[in-house]
């Protein structure tokens, strides 16, 4: 009796799905090309107020980071931005919207990071680093992932006619629930950075005069 490992069952599924996968992965870095871009655009007010909240915002948490009441609100968002991805791509009509979620996260995430470092300098490099990138070395890959297979998956709706064809379809809707699953937790990993690991390190950095 021949048995298939584990993770040469995922290998398979997910490669019917490295084609849409590499579409979410662009959608997500034109966005953050975008957001990047998007700076350019305010105005000395706006620049005004937004350093203004920023610096605010570093005051606090390197003085008293907020530790509690952090993580709850954070994972309940990451978690909604998930499901979202999913709804979308177990529905005929989701796949254009798929790509708009990913293009606007990847936007935000850019637009963060790119005004953290052109009003902080080098400092903002180290911010961008620990409030930006830590949690996200998680959160993104996980949202690609979902987000390249809700395309894909939204496609085969369509494209399925057979009752051969539809029988695979449940088959992968039932990998394409567990794969969710599966990165909702790596998002609780992200998560956890964000509410505990972020404000941790500013406060450390803050002590030592960064």
């Amino acid at each position: 009796m021949v048995t298939t490992h584990p993770a040469t069952i995922w290998d398979e599924y997910l490669r019917h799905y490295w084609t849409p996968v590499y579409i979410a992965t662009a959608a997500f870095a034109v966005g953050v090309l975008f957001g990047v871009l998007a700076i350019g655009t305010l105005t000395p007010a706006d620049i005004f107020s937004l350093e203004t909240y920023l610096r605010h915002f570093i005051d606090l948490e390197t003085t008293s980071p907020t530790y509690h009441g952090v993580f709850q609100p954070a994972l309940t968002n990451n978690l909604k931005i998930l499901g979202l991805l999913y709804i979308l791509g177990v529905s005929v009509a989701g796949m254009p919207l798929v790509v708009v979620a990913l293009f606007f996260r990847g936007f935000v995430l850019g637009f963060s990071a790119a005004f953290m470092i052109s009003s902080l300098h080098w400092q903002g490099i180290v911010l961008t680093l620990i409030t930006i990138v830590l949690q996200n070395v998680f959160i993104v890959p996980a949202l690609i992932i979902v987000g390249g297979v809700a395309l894909g998956f939204s496609w085969q709706l369509i494209a399925t006619r057979s009752p051969a064809a539809k029988h695979s379809l449940a088959q992968r809707f039932g990998a394409f629930t567990t794969l969710v699953l599966a990165m909702g937790l790596v998002m609780v990993v992200g998560t956890f950075l964000e509410a505990y690991g972020a404000p941790f390190l500013m406060h450390l950095l803050g002590q030592w005069g960064i």
